[in-house]
């Protein structure tokens, strides 16, 4: 994974890393707007339900909020496949009836009475953005409540008639027509998706194997597939696209926990796959194979050949799979009381075989593994829900000062508006609550893409008028002249998080312009007026973020860090069988990728606070970022290890006493050493800190004497060299980790910059 952030390397690149992450601007618009046939679709769709709001706005003459329609349309996922856009869509349209109900309850209970009023939607509005700061869900809530009610809120009857709008406006003609687009152009189905993914993961490992045997002078016929590491989080992404897949097909809802173990395995074998390719070194590989290890993994070759073939073409090969991975292949290589990484290899591909044959056989009722009974019982016995204690308030308090800054941002933006009397600024609502992002650094950078999109849609909108405008005189007119600017929205927004949103502003700014009213458009002073009101919010949040609860962003990459660190300590367990793998370890492994993604888009808004060039906060960024780096790669290399243990073939059980107490002892010390690390990325110093060598020193040992490995063939003490190499670089990583947090220890930090001005002073 890539974790950098453009942190500038010289002087003379840092104004421009700040802002454009590490390029000059050239450079970042030409990343940013290159084409490519996903990218193709995505803006197709987004221009085709630009173009149907625009052209029904005002053939229908429907009340002007098809620019709020717009905007909303390409704030969602372009790039969404049927089973994601119908599940997103629902989930709207049920925000949007409940925002519906609320705002009218509002402004029929309490519209006459303003002090009531404000009281009220502040707080309608924290409970809004503390729920989607909760469920980390777009503040859709929010927003169409400030459109509804706080926009002209002196006029609360009209207001009534505009809140009812919102569901076949935003609802039907927004929601709707960018879900039917999704399922009409170019649908993508998950199913297929998910079978896409499934195949490439296997192809990767065949063409480890492939590698492997050409060392010795074996060339496979088939295509070659460069494997890839994938990002983190991607493990998390196949599985929403099994989510939005059983939407689309519910028959494999009644198979999803042996979907879910086939995923999980798959996963596991890529990762033992890749590990195994980068710790051989090349010495080793230039050394031939003897016949019985090439036929070892040609036999693994032609599973993975095989189960593919399976996956994409539906079908069962698990008798297949039988054939090919005899026991009497296996065997013929590695003694059966001897654990190996190709044995675990080989047990993974059997295991995936059996889980196909699983899904190939008529689904039955599934009952999950209960990890824990205690916690189910205590569960049961906390019947009242979890908000009403306090450890929820405390765990979430984060994100209800999130919901109460940014509401109180928009209240105090409408007092504005009103005591100025400048309906037409009244922008500056809705940017306090699109400004509502997850810390500072984010919140700045939203800011800059937002008004530069307005600007530039303020442009847009001039140049239309000027130009186009008086040559038209029928909606197809209207329909070609407006064309191009919903293409160029269309196009910016189908970009990267980095660029999209400022395509939505430009399309909401030349929306808000030419749909504002019927007919020609003779208000110029809208585009102004809204970049103004734009400032406006930006202004007031900016002073509010900094002096209310400041959300700095090393701060919360600190936090989940911490957290990362606190879910792969509980990963050294030895686990008795694979089935506590889909249930105790699966949800660790995405809470632990979750925190890691969060610390790395938090660490790349950092450089955009207004301390971020003072040199202690570099270093800091530096410090984290490696910790991140590094915490990251451990977790994949937990994961092997645990899976080397689980499939191997070895029979811990029937260890000797002393070599089991030395395995729990080592996996005790692997684990306070990353709690040891995480209290101190908390702020609290270490005296002492805990170094598992000298345990994996007698553990390495008691293996040595127990499998006599000294008197192993060189093929099978290199295997065990490799599985010793693991658990160096698990330590060696835990150490660095270690380093580096303490290195971001406030106190070590202080007692380092003390020291520092006693020797320049000297």
């Amino acid at each position: 994974m890539n974790i950098s952030d453009g942190e500038p390397n010289s002087a003379p690149h840092k104004s421009r890393s700040k802002f454009w992450f590490g390029t000059s601007l050239a450079q970042f618009l030409k990343a940013e707007l290159t084409d490519f046939p996903g990218r193709r679709i995505a803006a197709t769709r987004l221009f085709v339900v630009s173009l149907i709001i625009a052209l029904v706005s005002q053939t229908l003459h429907i009340p002007p909020l098809g620019a709020i329609a717009l905007l909303i349309c390409l704030s969602y996922d372009a790039y969404a496949n049927v089973g994601q856009s119908l599940a997103f869509g629902l989930r709207q349209l049920g925000y949007l009836i409940v925002t519906t109900l609320v705002s009218v309850f509002t402004l029929m209970f309490a519209g006459n009475n303003a002090w009531l009023m404000l009281t009220l939607s502040f707080i309608i509005l924290t409970i809004a953005l503390f729920h989607a700061r909760l469920i980390a869900w777009p503040t859709g809530i929010a927003l169409w409540y400030s459109v509804a009610v706080l926009y002209t809120p002196s006029m609360p009857d009209e207001n009534i008639y505009l809140a009812l709008w919102n569901i076949p406006i935003i609802g039907v003609l927004a929601l709707g027509s960018w879900t039917m687009v999704h399922l009409i152009i170019k649908p993508q189905d998950p199913r297929k998706q998910l079978k896409a993914s499934i195949a490439a993961e296997l192809a990767a490992v065949e063409h480890i194997f492939s590698t492997r045997l050409a060392d010795s002078g074996i060339h496979s016929h088939r295509p070659v597939v460069l494997s890839k590491h994938s990002d983190a989080g991607s493990f998390g992404k196949i599985l929403a696209l099994l989510s939005n897949a059983e939407l689309i097909y519910p028959a494999m809802r009644n198979q999803h926990d042996t979907y879910l173990a086939l995923l999980l395995e798959i996963d596991g074998l890529r990762q033992l796959a890749i590990w195994l390719n980068q710790v051989l070194a090349t010495e080793y590989r230039a050394q031939p194979m003897n016949s019985e290890k090439i036929n070892v993994y040609l036999a693994l070759q032609d599973a993975c050949a095989t189960l593919q073939q399976g996956v994409e073409e539906s079908c069962d090969v698990s008798e297949q799979i039988s054939l090919l991975l005899t026991e009497d292949v296996l065997y013929s290589y590695s003694q059966q009381s001897n654990p190996s990484v190709l044995t675990a290899l080989w047990s993974a591909l059997q295991r995936i075989a059996g889980l196909m044959h699983q899904l190939h056989q008529p689904a039955t009722k599934q009952q999950n593994i209960s990890i824990d009974s205690e916690t189910d019982s205590s569960v049961a016995e906390n019947w009242f829900p979890a908000w009403f204690g306090y450890e929820f308030w405390a765990t979430h308090a984060d994100s209800l000062q999130f919901g109460i800054k940014f509401s109180l941002g928009a209240i105090l933006c409408m007092l504005i508006v009103q005591g100025l009397d400048w309906p037409d600024i009244n922008t500056a609502i809705p940017t306090c609550l699109v400004a509502a992002q997850t810390s500072l650094g984010a919140d700045y950078r939203l800011s800059i893409l937002r008004l530069s999109g307005a600007t530039l849609g303020g442009v847009c909108a001039y140049f239309y008028v000027m130009v186009f405008q008086p040559q038209l005189d029928t909606i197809v007119g209207f329909a070609f002249a407006t064309a191009p600017f919903w293409a160029i929205a269309a196009w910016i927004t189908a970009g990267s998080e980095r660029i999209a949103y400022m395509g939505r502003q430009l399309g909401f700014s030349f929306a808000l312009f030419v749909l504002h009213d019927f007919g020609a458009v003779t208000d110029l002073y809208l585009s102004r007026d809204r970049v103004i009101g734009i400032l406006l919010g930006l202004i007031v949040m900016a002073v509010l973020d900094y002096a209310l609860w400041p959300r700095r962003s090393v701060v919360l990459a600190r936090h989940h860090s911490v957290s990362a660190l606190r879910s792969l300590a509980k990963f050294t367990t030895r686990l008795p069988d694979l089935s506590y793998m889909l249930n105790y370890i699966l949800p660790l492994r995405l809470s632990a990728e979750k925190d890691l993604a969060a610390g790395h888009d938090l660490l790349a808004h950092a450089v955009l606070e207004p301390d971020a060039r003072l040199i202690a906060k570099v270093h800091e960024r530096t410090a984290l970022r490696t910790v991140i780096r590094d915490t990251s790669s451990l977790s994949a290399l937990l994961q092997v290890r645990k899976r080397y243990r689980l499939l191997s073939g070895q029979q811990f059980s029937s260890f000797p006493d002393e070599l089991q107490q030395h395995s729990h002892a080592f996996d005790t010390s692997l684990a306070t050493a990353l709690e040891y690390a995480a209290l101190t990325l908390e702020g609290e110093q270490q005296k002492t800190w805990n170094q598992p060598a000298d345990i994996h020193a007698r553990l390495k040992q008691s293996y040595i004497e127990h499998h006599r490995i000294a008197n192993l063939p060189a093929d099978l003490a290199k295997e065990w060299e490799i599985r010793f190499m693991l658990d160096q670089q698990i330590m060696d990583l835990v150490e660095n980790i270690q380093k580096n947090a303490q290195d971001l220890n406030p106190v070590s930090a202080g007692n380092g910059r003390s020291q520092k001005s006693v020797n320049s002073i000297e």
